[in-house]
Parts: structure tokens; C-alpha cells; sequence
């Protein structure tokens, strides 16, 4: 089952290795990868993943990541093709808007 995943994240050094690394160890396959830099401090990404694991799982390792600011499931690509009916959004954030003082 393919799977679309939209990912906010700082620009650190190490931060898309990390991405990565988990989306393997968590059973996906990138199959499709795009990025975007909206400003200089970071990065959007958008996965279309291969697996058969539960994606939700997925999302919530990659919120625990340092530098990932926001992890967005898009409804499964597979039903966007076929037209069939959408499978339900999960959206996660550890990044509160609060400043440190």
C-alpha cells in the first residue's frame, strides 16, 4: 500500500539522514521523494512510502525526531488513484509556537 507523508523539519545538519533512517527501520520504502526550502531554517518534504505496516506508527517516531516540526499523513495514494473514498488524515507536532524564556 503506498502512503504520502508531508514532513516539516529544521534545517540541521543530520535532520533528513535521520528521516530516513526511521522511515526503513519502521518497514516503508521511499518510493518518491520531493523537497522543498521554504526559508533558510527549513525544510518540507513530501514521501510517497511503500509498506504494509501501520503508517500512524510511522508518524508518530518521526514527531519524536529533534528536528521535525510537523508530520502530515495524506490520504493513501492508492485510493487518490482509484477514486475511491479517502482514508483519514493523522497530523502530529512536538514544536509548541511558545518562546523560550
Amino acid at each position: 500500500m503506498s502512503r504520502i507523508l508531508e514532513i516539516d523539519l529544521d534545517h540541521n545538519e543530520g535532520a533528513l539522514l535521520r528521516i530516513l533512517g526511521t522511515v526503513e527501520r519502521r518497514g516503508f520504502a521511499v518510493l518518491e521523494l520531493n523537497a522543498d526550502k521554504p526559508d533558510a531554517d527549513s525544510y518540507s518534504l513530501r514521501l510517497q512510502l511503500a509498506g504494509e505496516r501501520d503508517p500512524q506508527v510511522l508518524c508518530r517516531q518521526l514527531q519524536r525526531l529533534i528536528d521535525v516540526r510537523a508530520v502530515r499523513l495524506l490520504p493513501d495514494a492508492d485510493a487518490i488513484a482509484q477514486n475511491e473514498p479517502h482514508a483519514p488524515c493523522f497530523q502530529a507536532t512536538w514544536l509548541s509556537n511558545a518562546s523560550p524564556s
